[in-house]
């Protein structure tokens, strides 16, 4: 398949600062790319020759771990309050194959994700009574996400201390990668990782007893591709990924309130669902479908670095070992050569899909297969998370609001999410 090559010769990292989601199409309009074409488009991007991708191409380049790695692509400033140093999101090869598995055997096989449906249903239903006092979606789920994956993992905390430590991964994912607010990030960071290292510590001594086949007695088990035991900051850093992905789901409930005010005719026919399955918050398939467009079409991560380990080529465009490849995540979710009316709101489309992860181009939270490729192990009971928030925020005694303010959000602001965390009320 041969495409027009198109480019920009000016250095890109400033408009990405102030671009933020609106950074690709930008940068496709100054290269004279039409807004429906998945044209590749070179740039110079932090000093190195960089090839911004999208689309099934753009996915099927990006997620080949014979063409590309990771390691290195993302600047420090980005991955290390996110993701944490030595973590699985920056290894290739061996290293990559042996970290992801154990945390795929941990958050992705279906009886890890039916051990948590229980606990996130149960935290949700408790937010009727944080709502009735009013209070927003953005901040009540962090904490009820948060609660559920430290109560799913055997962490033997109390509520207090959950809700600290639920707090703080939702303050670093608000503070992080912008010169403002970066010291506030690495304060998190670096707090995280001591609490979890002790953590891990304390497992590892015997001073904390971890239930017998709980996540946590895994991650203290954690191994590198070698069959040594990694140190506990690294294993404390592995357990905080495989919790704190859930507390980002916050970020899509705030969206998914905003989507029931603009499409109020999802309200019944969700609380209908459940109403036929007993009441349950759980895998209700009009609540699953709506969760899943949710993330299709609002704003979570932009787009995500790579490179290039020999010379390639995506779509006729030569790509060069050593250059960067910046994929497109938004750009791919709703890319109209892949998706019908691909800007229209829809959960109709994800109706009877039965693995959505299956679709080439609907890669939120990363693509390719969970254990070979860079796909979120906690894909699942994201959406579990999600889904259960959506049938509860449509319940006949929560009140969505009517302010306008509630529902407005920025596109440049990274990682965006509504203002005003979406103010709810519960008549309960």
């Amino acid at each position: 398949m041969t495409s027009k090559v198109a480019q920009t010769r000016s250095e890109q990292a400033l408009s990405l600062l102030r671009s933020g989601y609106l950074f690709a199409s930008r940068v496709r309009r100054r290269a004279g790319v039409s807004a429906d074409s998945g044209c590749p488009v070179r740039m110079p991007l932090l000093g190195k020759q960089t090839v911004l991708v999208r689309g099934e191409e753009g996915v099927k380049l990006f997620y080949d771990t014979s063409r590309v790695q990771r390691d290195g692509a993302m600047p420090e400033v980005v991955k290390g309050p996110l993701f944490g140093s030595g973590a699985v999101h920056g290894l290739d090869g061996e290293a990559h194959r042996v970290r992801k598995n154990q945390l795929a055997d941990m958050a992705y096989e279906d009886e890890r994700v039916a051990e948590y449906k229980p606990l996130v249903a149960e935290e949700l239903a408790a937010l009727a009574q944080r709502w009735q006092g009013g209070d927003n979606v953005y901040d009540s789920t962090a904490i009820a996400f948060g609660r559920a994956s430290f109560r799913w993992a055997g962490i033997p905390w109390d509520t207090q201390e959950m809700d600290r430590w639920a707090h703080r991964m939702s303050r670093l994912l608000d503070t992080f990668g912008r010169p403002a607010t970066q010291a506030v990030a690495w304060a998190d960071r670096i707090a995280l990782d001591r609490r979890f290292a002790k953590l891990i510590r304390d497992v590892r001594s015997g001073a904390v007893a971890a239930p017998e086949d709980s996540v946590l007695a895994h991650m203290a088990e954690l191994v590198d591709e070698h069959g040594a035991l990694v140190d506990e900051k690294t294993a404390g850093i592995e357990l905080q990924n495989l919790t704190r992905p859930n507390v980002a789901v916050a970020r899509f409930a705030a969206f998914a309130a905003t989507a029931l005010v603009e499409h109020p005719e999802w309200i019944e026919r969700i609380r209908a669902a459940s109403r036929a399955q007993g009441g349950t918050l759980l895998d209700v398939p009009e609540a699953v479908a709506f969760a899943q467009e949710v993330r299709r079409v609002y704003p979570f991560v932009p787009v995500l670095p790579a490179e290039a380990t020999v010379d390639t080529e995506v779509q006729g465009c030569p790509v060069h070992k050593g250059q960067r490849i910046l994929l497109d995540i938004l750009g791919t979710n709703t890319d109209p050569a892949s998706w019908d009316r691909a800007a229209t709101f829809d959960p109709e489309r994800f109706m009877g899909v039965a693995d959505a992860e299956a679709i080439t181009t609907f890669i939120p939270q990363g693509g390719a297969d969970v254990r070979t490729g860079h796909r979120c192990p906690g894909e699942k009971i994201a959406v579990t998370s999600l889904s259960a928030a959506v049938v509860a925020l449509c319940r006949p005694e929560v009140q969505l609001p009517s302010d306008q303010d509630d529902l407005t959000f920025s596109w440049t602001h990274m990682l965006t999410r509504p203002a005003t965390g979406v103010r709810v009320r519960s008549t309960r």
